[in-house]
C-alpha cells in the first residue's frame, strides 16, 4: 500500500520526506486545480503521487508533466502511473536543469520549512523562472520570501489534510528589469504608509484613553 510505504520512508528519512502521510484529495485537487491552461507542468517532490495524478486528470492532451523525485522507492509507484505525458525523473531538484528546458508551471510538496535557507533559496529561485508555482506547507510563513521572486501571492487553506495545510499560488514572476525594481520600491512604499497610519492609529487610541 501506498500509505504503509510513505510511513516507512518517513521514518527512514523525515527531512527528506517532510510529512507523515500523502497529501489527502483535497489537498492534491486544490494544488493540481490551479494549473490553468499549463502544457509544460514540473512536480517537485511528487511523493506517491497523490497530487501527480490530479495534474494528469487536468493536464491537456498535448500536455506534458514532468516529476522530479529524490527518493527511489517514491518513484517505483510514481513509474506505474499509465500515461504517456508523464516523465519520471530520479534525481535532486536542484538538477532540473539537466532534465527540463522550458515550464509553465511548477507545482511542488517540498518541505521547504525544514530545508537549509540556500536550499530553500535555490529551490524558489528555480520556480520562479515559471509563470506559475504552487506550493504547499504547513505554515502560513513562506508568502516574504516567495514576494521576493514573484508579485503576485495568494494563500488558500486546505483543512481536510493532515495536518491541515496552506497552498501557496505564486504568479507574474518578477523580471529584473527597472520596472520590476519600480514595482518593488513602490510595494516598499505602501507598506511604509501603511505602517505609518496603523502607528497613528495606535497612537491616538492609547492617548485617547489616558485623556479620559
Amino acid at each position: 500500500m501506498r500509505y504503509l510505504k510513505f510511513v516507512s520512508e518517513f521514518i527512514k528519512n523525515p527531512k527528506q520526506v517532510g510529512a507523515v502521510a500523502e497529501s489527502s484529495g483535497f489537498l492534491a485537487r486544490k494544488m493540481a486545480g490551479q494549473i490553468g491552461g499549463a502544457v509544460n507542468v514540473v512536480e517537485f517532490g511528487p511523493g506517491t503521487g497523490a497530487v501527480t495524478r490530479e495534474i494528469l486528470r487536468k493536464l491537456p492532451v498535448n500536455g506534458t508533466l514532468t516529476c522530479l523525485e529524490i527518493n527511489p522507492k517514491f518513484c517505483e509507484d510514481l513509474q506505474k502511473i499509465d500515461d504517456h505525458r508523464l516523465k519520471v525523473v530520479n534525481d535532486d531538484v536542484r538538477n532540473y536543469s539537466r532534465h527540463i528546458e522550458n515550464y509553465d508551471c511548477v507545482l511542488s510538496s517540498l518541505p521547504l520549512a525544514i530545508f537549509e535557507k540556500a536550499q530553500r533559496d535555490k529551490i524558489i529561485a528555480i520556480s520562479g523562472r515559471s509563470k506559475k508555482f504552487v506550493q504547499f506547507q504547513y505554515t502560513p510563513f513562506l508568502k516574504p520570501k516567495l514576494k521576493k521572486y514573484f508579485d503576485d501571492v495568494e494563500i488558500k487553506f486546505v483543512p481536510l489534510n493532515l495536518p491541515p495545510a496552506f497552498v501557496y499560488v505564486s504568479e507574474n514572476p518578477r523580471s529584473k528589469t527597472g520596472s520590476s525594481t519600480a514595482r518593488v520600491r513602490k510595494n516598499k512604499r505602501s507598506f511604509a504608509v501603511k505602517a505609518a497610519i496603523q502607528f497613528a492609529m495606535f497612537a491616538a487610541n492609547f492617548w485617547t484613553s489616558i485623556l479620559k
